[in-house]
């Protein structure tokens, strides 16, 4: 086997979700690296970060986006289930010619000092490059790099696609269901996780605690989530734990504390995310909303399922069972090693790599 030269290219280090995608490849024997144009909020491991301007979660940049009507702001937070491509307002294609201008001779030094040419295969995280007109995915692949293209959720569903990336891509993947069945293109691929990156849960106190930790609350559902809880504190020993605007380690530190997590409710095909990887390796009964065809995928799942309409039973019937709540978490660790461990998900993608010729 020969070792290949991967490059992940992404606006921030989702979840920290990346990191692990390096261990993978590096895991088996390959060059990984990992290109951030911004820091995540949430301080995850960086490995090169560009500090870009005019990019990241700033406030202001919110109040131009919306301002000016940009692509991503004439959808709902919750996302659109039909197929779109980004479509800039003209005042958002004025404000990216600006941005390209002060962003190209930062992009084309780093291009030279980190060798982006020289990998074999480029993957694009949210099926993004770092100009929208696809001129630096053009050069690479003249140069006879192989472009993956990996969604993770609301680039689809808010941005959408970005034309040139989008023809320019080899393999497109995903681990979201949602978009998964929305398009033909896309390959599933389960998110990485270490489960000894979390601490075992630890739960203490007279009452049920219960955590849940969006980035996004209409996404999550979060005031269902909150109405429910709150409904249950009036006639049972319950306390509502919302993990918001810190840093990842004090997030899975707090989540430690609790006896059941809830992910989200809003959407069956949405599913679950790397809170829920958090949690199931902790060993936590965790909660959230699986579609019929979404069960039907992961059979073998160890969540416990609630929608809108049921949360609060659902939510009271693990609070007066011990056992049912036990039963669930001892599921979780095993099940996150099974399909979710970092080194077999590496696995999967340089089988997928070498069925396509790309790696020997």
């Amino acid at each position: 086997m020969f070792s290949v030269k991967i490059l992940h290219v992404s606006p921030q280090n989702y979840t920290g979700v990346l990191t692990l995608f390096l261990q993978g490849h590096r895991a088996l024997g390959h060059t990984a690296r990992l290109v951030t144009f911004y820091s995540a909020r949430n301080r995850y491991p960086e490995d090169v970060c560009l500090n870009l301007p005019f990019v990241g979660p700033m406030e202001w940049l919110w109040k131009i986006k919306r301002l000016i009507k940009s692509g991503s702001m004439r959808v709902p937070f919750t996302g659109t289930s039909e197929r779109i491509f980004w479509s800039p307002s003209r005042a958002e294609r004025v404000l990216m010619s600006f941005r390209d201008i002060v962003w190209t001779p930062l992009v084309n030094r780093a291009e030279k000092k980190y060798r982006f040419s020289d990998y074999d295969v480029i993957v694009l995280e949210g099926g993004m490059s770092f100009f929208r007109d696809g001129r630096d995915i053009r050069r690479f692949v003249d140069s006879g790099v192989h472009i993956v293209s990996n969604y993770h959720g609301l680039d689809l569903r808010m941005r959408g696609a970005i034309k040139p990336v989008w023809d320019a891509t080899e393999l497109h993947t995903t681990c979201e269901f949602d978009l998964f069945r929305n398009y033909d293109e896309l390959e599933y691929l389960f998110l990485p996780y270490d489960r000894s990156m979390v601490p075992a849960a630890a739960p203490s106190g007279d009452k049920i605690r219960i955590c849940h930790a969006p980035r996004i609350r209409s996404v999550k559902g979060t005031d269902m989530i909150l109405e429910a809880v709150e409904n249950l504190s009036g006639r049972l020993p319950v306390e509502m734990v919302l993990i918001e605007n810190m840093t990842n380690r004090e997030a899975v530190m707090l989540k430690a504390t609790c006896h059941i997590a809830i992910d989200q409710i809003a959407r069956g095909d949405m599913g679950y995310g790397v809170n829920s990887l958090e949690t199931l390796s902790m060993g936590l009964c965790t909660v959230t909303n699986l579609s019929e065809a979404y069960q039907e995928f992961i059979p073998d799942h160890p969540f416990v399922l609630a929608q809108p309409h049921n949360l609060e039973k659902v939510l009271e019937e693990l609070i007066l069972n011990r056992e049912l709540r036990e039963k669930y978490a001892a599921a979780g660790p095993s099940w996150i090693e099974k399909t979710h461990n970092w080194k077999s998900v590496a696995e999967t993608m340089h089988r997928r790599y070498r069925e396509l010729g790309w790696e020997k």
